[in-house]
């Protein structure tokens, strides 16, 4: 930190560390602080893995443009160790961290779900999966939407089985929703943020969504990816929230899609159980149990 903190003032001129925003628990591979410098307040990241950030400069300078001024402005990028980048500071506060009546709740994530459109709308690319800085495949993933989630899913199923992780009603519920993979045939790799929920919302001091932050996970994926990252499992407690997001996204679902948004709430669900019980945040694991049980209703 202390040598990105040098290339910050390199290029900003002198900067003052306001706070620490790096996440203190496992597997997370990136360091974040909020300085001040004289163009005012902004934010670097560091990353440990050179994937992670190809994937968010790539986002930065092609896709956030979609939000216009609600998402952060790229500064500056450093590709030689440590691999960091400078965005400035997008006002407001994050949902997530507020209280709010359910009619102004309702609102944010109409916004929200409406703003997301023009992301999508960028148009798809030639590969599913992680992307160099440039936008093109960093690893020969399926170009086939259905054996691309298939191999995905798939490969945390296996690492749950082995590891004792899911009992046998879970696996049930699991193998359930895998079966559904079908319905993704023909889907097309659309620019997605992949952690697209009131945990990186921002809202203003007038109660407004404000913005999008935090473009770490941005890369080619299904549809369906930017609308089943919650880690308030709001689809199953507030139902209305996620209306509201896809009146603002300006439809419904379609049958087939929601047999694939059933797909990614399972694998999201398994997902929790694997990182929730590998770096023990049990709560998140349970969170996850929870959501199998759900879905077991959806896939009978």
């Amino acid at each position: 930190m202390d040598e990105a903190l040098d290339w910050c003032t390199s290029v900003l001129g002198p900067v003052e560390v306001m706070s620490d925003y790096s996440k203190t628990h496992g597997g997370h591979e990136s360091s974040t602080c909020r300085l001040h410098a004289p163009i005012g307040f902004c934010y670097l990241k560091v990353h440990q893995s050179r994937s992670h950030w190809h994937n968010e400069v790539h986002a930065y300078e092609r896709w956030a443009c979609a939000f216009g001024d609600f998402a952060p402005r790229l500064l500056a990028v450093r590709d030689e160790a440590p691999l960091a980048l400078i965005v400035r500071e997008l006002p407001g506060q994050i949902v997530e961290n507020t209280r709010l009546p359910p009619s102004q709740e309702r609102a944010i994530w109409r916004a929200a779900g409406a703003a997301l459109v023009a992301l999508h709308d960028l148009g798809p690319g030639e590969c599913f999966g992680p992307c160099l800085r440039d936008g093109t495949c960093a690893e020969a993933f399926p170009q086939n939407a259905r054996e691309y989630v298939s191999k995905r899913f798939k490969s945390q199923i296996e690492r749950a089985i082995h590891a004792g992780y899911i009992n046998d009603d879970e696996l049930a519920t699991i193998q359930a929703a895998y079966d559904l993979i079908p319905a993704f045939e023909g889907e097309r790799p659309l620019p997605c943020h992949r952690d697209y929920c009131a945990a990186n919302w921002l809202i203003s001091k007038e109660g407004t969504w404000a913005g999008v932050i935090d473009f770490e996970f941005a890369y080619w994926d299904v549809r369906v990816a930017d609308f089943s990252r919650d880690p308030d499992w709001s689809w199953i407690r507030r139902p209305d929230l996620v209306d509201a997001f896809f009146e603002g996204y300006g439809r419904s679902l379609t049958p087939t899609e929601d047999q694939q948004l059933l797909v990614a709430h399972a694998e999201y669900a398994l997902g929790a159980i694997l990182w929730g019980h590998d770096h023990a945040f049990y709560g998140f694991e349970q969170e996850g149990r929870e959501s199998l049980a759900h879905l077991a209703s959806f896939l009978k």
